[in-house]
């Protein structure tokens, strides 16, 4: 424990003296301390040569800053409101100055001021610190007929003021060192206990154990059943009557302890019955020991988790009563004994009183009058499930959707060469038959030239040998001829192909071929592409929801260009195939619409929805999973 938090806890709550109890770790600390910082303040009057003293402790986490402890070397010296509020403040800034003292004047009798003229004292402080930490000071009050120098006593205060911190350590040394043994006993207690069978037995070896530890004349534990409490052991009886007086007296004392929820003493100590906070009912208590006494009880609660669920008495001669130094023990006891004994009771239920304590627990739980907030949540969300899956709503295929035309055409070079110009641009109509493009034909004019004179020398050539009756020469000319013409004649048709022209009516959607003039073009690859007039849907389906889909089948569509405008289509196709997808297979569905509007274009991209009934909305949300479960079941 750090000297910090022992100082917290050793000046306790200041104001709320007279409701503290020394019954308490707390109340008794706080008397502790009180006691000597009392002797403090009066060792150092003595040794200053003060008439009195007080001694102002600041402002922590449970308490408020004032004058905790007040000295009078002379009684005739009293502390009027208006000198304790002066020594107060005069007290905040001793505890907050480095310097390490104070002094100021002070009048004790008919003064307002510190610095009045007829100041009949002087008031000297020091800081009282722990582990650094400045918590208060001690201040005493000097007559100003005092000649010693104000220094040499405000060493001797700052020299004995070092003891607070000392007794500081001190007590928690102490504090820790009871928390030892009470942990000790505690752990030899409940080990004795583990070595009972059932719960009963257990109850009888902790009652038993606890009447030899402590020296009682009975020890008694009784349990909740239902809404009463009942005496389950007793010690030095195995074979417990319920109904003899003494176990009914018991059970009286019990509940008369778990109504008030809090630890019984029987007789109270005087300290506890001069504390208001302290006092208890006793009546049950004292009819026990007259009854089959006189004897000193105390009864002690226990609890799992704040929840009572027993109550544990102790019984002694009414001439050895319990001492105030063993109750914190009997609490540390109480808080283990009650769930080891409340959780050995659950493992030796049977299954059919596991069932009913189960049942009994959903029951309370739902209306009793704890956790209102989770209860109001679990309600709400107990609506909505009702509400998801009782309330009817449309059931949609969903998928993603692309307009593309209904008739396109591709406009393709028919033979490899350059691009000499173009007449038509992206967005432009066309007819069929309209010139789109024209390729470059001079390549092919000269080689038309080439060809015809070569034909003409070949014919001179065959004409020669047929007149020197060189007729194998003459038939190999005539070849030569026949391969030329054909020659002539595919390049008289490319002649004729060099003009590029739009295959069907429509506007020309793809080919901006400004760029491409004078540059070489594939035979394999499209100039233009032309789109005729109108438009139809391709949706892309899941596999999953493939069998929902018909032709004929009605949906919606919306398009990211308007995503607030629906748009009917009608199924018209559906591919047999299924197409991969981004590492999911989904199959192309065709669908017409009925009445396009005008600002739809091929290329745009949404959202198709087509109808497939009525479902739920718990259903649609379901659907996945139970598909998954359904498919890794089957596997």
């Amino acid at each position: 424990m750090s000297t910090e938090q022992q100082t917290e806890s050793q000046a306790g709550e200041i104001t709320t003296d007279s409701a503290q109890s020394v019954d308490t770790p707390q109340g008794a600390r706080h008397y502790a301390l009180r006691e000597f910082l009392g002797k403090l303040l009066e060792f150092q009057c003595k040794i200053t040569g003060a008439d009195a003293g007080a001694v102002f402790l600041r402002q922590g986490k449970s308490r408020p800053a004032g004058i905790f402890v007040v000295y009078h070397a002379n009684e005739d010296i009293a502390f009027d409101e208006s000198t304790t509020k002066k020594l107060s403040t005069f007290g905040q800034k001793a505890s907050q100055s480095s310097a390490g003292g104070m002094s100021e004047a002070i009048t004790l009798a008919g003064a307002h001021d510190f610095y009045a003229a007829s100041a009949t004292h002087t008031a000297l402080a020091t800081p009282l610190s722990a582990d650094g930490k400045s918590e208060g000071a001690s201040i005493v009050l000097v007559p100003t007929s005092d000649r010693e120098p104000q220094s040499i006593k405000l060493d001797r205060l700052s020299l004995s003021a070092a003891r607070f911190e000392g007794f500081l350590w001190k007590q928690s040394f102490l504090t820790e060192a009871e928390h030892k043994v009470m942990l000790r006993e505690t752990l030899e207690l409940l080990d004795q206990a583990q070595k009972g069978a059932t719960a009963s037995a257990m109850g009888s070896l902790l009652c038993d154990e606890m009447r030899r530890r402590f020296g009682c004349t009975r020890v008694s534990i009784g349990m909740l059943k239902g809404d009463h409490l009942r005496v389950v052991s007793v010690s030095g009886s195995d074979d417990l009557d319920k109904h003899a007086p003494t176990v009914e007296a018991l059970e009286a004392v019990m509940e008369e302890a778990a109504l008030q929820d809090a630890e019984v003493l029987y007789p109270p100590s005087q300290m506890m019955e001069s504390e208001p906070g302290s006092r208890r009912v006793t009546h049950e208590h004292a009819r026990l020991s007259e009854a089959f006494g006189p004897s000193a009880i105390v009864s002690l609660p226990l609890r799992i988790e704040d929840d009572l669920v027993g109550v544990l008495v102790l019984e002694r001669d009414a001439s050895d009563p319990f001492p105030d130094a063993v109750l914190p023990l009997l609490r540390l006891v109480a808080e283990f004994v009650g769930p080891a004994v409340y959780t050995r009771r659950l493992a030796d239920r049977r299954t059919p009183e596991v069932l009913r304590d189960d049942m009994v627990d959903l029951g309370t739980g739902i209306v009793g009058p704890r956790h209102t907030g989770k209860k109001l949540l679990a309600l709400t969300a107990l609506v909505i499930f009702i509400l998801l899956a009782a309330i009817p709503i449309p059931a949609k295929v969903k998928g993603s959707m692309e307009l593309k035309a209904e008739v396109g055409r591709a406009v393709v070079p028919p033979f490899a060469g350059f691009l000499k110009s173009y007449e038509v641009r992206p967005g432009d109509s066309v007819q069929a038959g309209d010139v789109v493009a024209t390729l470059d034909t001079t390549e092919l004019m000269l080689s038309l030239t080439e060809l015809n004179e070569r034909v003409a020398t070949l014919t001179t050539q065959r004409d020669n040998a047929l007149a020197e009756g060189n007729r194998s020469l003459a038939r190999q000319r005539e070849a030569e001829i026949e391969e030329a013409n054909a020659s002539i004649d595919l390049i008289n048709e490319r002649l004729t192909l060099a003009q590029l022209r739009a295959p069907i009516d429509g506007t020309v959607s793809r080919g901006d071929l400004e760029k491409l003039v004078g540059a070489p073009v594939d035979a394999a690859k499209a100039l233009f592409e032309i789109v005729g007039p109108g438009v139809k849907v391709v949706i892309e389906v899941d596999e999953r929801h493939a069998g929902r889909v018909e032709v004929g089948q009605k949906g919606w569509i919306a398009s990211r260009a308007r995503p607030g405008q629906e748009i009917p289509i009608v199924v018209d196709r559906l591919n047999p195939v299924a197409q991969p997808r981004e590492g999911a297979n989904v199959f192309l569905i065709e669908a017409v619409i009925e009445n396009p509007p005008e600002w739809l274009r091929p290329g745009m991209t949404g959202t198709a929805k087509l109808s497939d009934g009525w479902s739920t909305p718990l259903w649609e949300l379901s659907r996945p999973m139970v598909d998954a479960f359904r498919m890794w079941s089957w596997l």
